[in-house]
């Protein structure tokens, strides 16, 4: 049974005109708990060159209650960044009695997500990748310099040309001018740090601006290799407890350059304080020569490499890639809704797929995922509220998938606590707050202790990714 939203019950505004006669709404580009948005033409434009916007239409809520807080807070925020050009701009927001109409800027290209797993755009073209990804970190630096943090970059929140060459962020619905918070799980869960997360990690709070950077690792590693790291920074999930193993584990399983793979490493450092600076990763981005592996290299990569490299290869052709569609003509901005029970807020023709099962019921693995048999992967829950401390973007980004093409039937357990870079420090001063002993400190020695299932863990992915023999 299908989740009934408060927009279920909203009239179709078809045919409506709004902003005093200014803007006609034409067809429903999709809807999110409180809202629909409708592609809009702008009357006053000429007939021979019309302009389009896409308009938000939001249930206008209680004056005072929690849901006019956060809408108000999402339009403050959108507004006080939009003017960037690789931001989705705000136009403006007017109101009738029943409604808030918040008019975008239509992008009639999609969304990131699309332009990687469908159109593949990014596939072996490195200007490509540096160019789009340079305009994200310009967006997200511009962010913080204005001290905005998004706290859910992933593919669907980021839109772009047809060609994948002009990139805007989009959706502010979780962003917070909170250096520091204590909301923790909040965004999509294959993009959230392991200090977000906050199952590891004892310190009440985390350092939003080194949370969105790993959040940018996570979407260069899409555009290099059509798919994910791992679903969940945990040391329950074997793809990331095998890199906690061995930082070198990404390169083993994903086609990426060793150059690619140093960048990553710098950004997936478990002490936040220890990431790479935003200017540093954009400075390390427009000087390296490559993503991608070479195909020598490739020929003597293990079969997991090779899998990857052979699927994000698999395309349509060059012009079915890049010319316009009418399912991209109807993509917009992938949602600045305001309710977390919606993944990119608004349902649109690649929107993201259906929510994880609880911890308890662990999903039978799609093709291409590698999972761990009875372990507790928490997914990001799209029932919490925005108003609780536990706040998510919703439905998980379907994202490029991890790093495996067939599941490995691991039977150890991993330790609670990840061991790798950072480690040494306490969890306290990650965050800059005071040292103390705490009682992450009996885990970190449980997890030396246990050094050797990560290396069974990680040893039995490797055997499998070569092909050498049975795990």
């Amino acid at each position: 049974m299908g989740r009934i939203t408060v927009t279920d019950a909203m009239p179709d505004l078809d045919g409506l005109s709004i902003d005093s006669g200014r803007l006609k709404l034409l067809e429903s580009l999709g809807s999110g708990a409180y809202g629909k948005v409708y592609r809009a033409l702008d009357l006053s434009s000429p007939l021979e060159k019309p302009v389009y916007y896409a308009v938000k239409c939001l249930l206008r809520p209680e004056k005072e209650s929690h849901q006019e807080e956060f809408q108000e807070r999402e339009i403050t925020l959108h507004q006080m960044v939009c003017k960037h050009p690789n931001i989705v701009t705000l136009h403006r927001v007017f109101y009738d009695e029943h409604y808030v109409y918040v008019v975008l800027d239509l992008c009639p290209g999609g969304d990131l997500f699309t332009a990687i797993t469908e159109k593949r755009v990014f596939h072996n073209n490195v200007e490509l990748v540096r160019q789009s990804f340079v305009q994200l970190i310009d967006a997200v630096h511009y962010c913080h310099e204005k001290s905005v943090f998004h706290r859910d970059i992933k593919p669907e929140n980021v839109l772009c040309s047809h060609k994948g060459d002009d990139i805007r962020l989009a959706d502010f619905g979780l962003s917070t001018q909170n250096a520091v918070s204590t909301d923790f799980g909040c965004g999509s869960s294959y993009y959230m740090s392991p200090e977000c997360i906050g199952k590891e990690f004892s310190i009440g709070r985390y350092s939003t601006r080194h949370s969105d950077i790993w959040s940018l690792g996570v979407i260069l590693t899409n555009m290099i290799s059509g798919r994910n790291p791992w679903r969940y920074a945990t040391a329950k999930d074997e793809c990331f407890a095998a890199y906690l193993h061995d930082r070198d584990f990404l390169r083993q399983v994903l086609p990426i350059s060793e150059g690619a793979n140093d960048i990553l490493k710098r950004i997936f450092r478990i002490n936040p304080l220890s990431r790479i600076t935003l200017l540093e990763l954009r400075e390390e981005i427009l000087t390296l020569d490559t993503f991608f592996m070479t195909d020598e290299e490739l020929s003597t990569a293990g079969s997991t490499v090779r899998a990857a490299a052979i699927t994000y290869a698999e395309t349509k052709p060059l012009e079915e890639n890049l010319a316009p569609s009418a399912a991209d003509d109807i993509l917009l901005d992938s949602g600045d809704a305001t309710d977390s029970s919606v993944s990119s807020d608004e349902i649109y023709t690649f929107n993201s797929p259906p929510d994880d099962e609880p911890p308890s019921t662990l999903l039978a693995p799609p093709p291409g995922f590698l999972t761990v048999p009875n372990a507790n992967l928490n997914s990001a829950s799209t029932s919490t509220a925005r108003a609780s401390a536990s706040t998510n973007s919703g439905s998980e980004s379907e994202g490029p998938i991890t790093p495996a093409t067939h599941a490995v039937d691991l039977t150890v357990e991993v330790p609670d606590f990840p061991e790798g870079q950072g480690i040494g420090h306490t969890a306290a001063s990650y965050v800059g707050l005071p040292k103390k002993k705490s009682p992450t400190e009996s885990k970190i020695k449980k997890a030396f202790n246990r050094k050797h299932i990560f290396r069974l863990a990680f040893e039995r992915i490797k055997r499998r990714s070569s092909g050498s023999g049975s795990p």
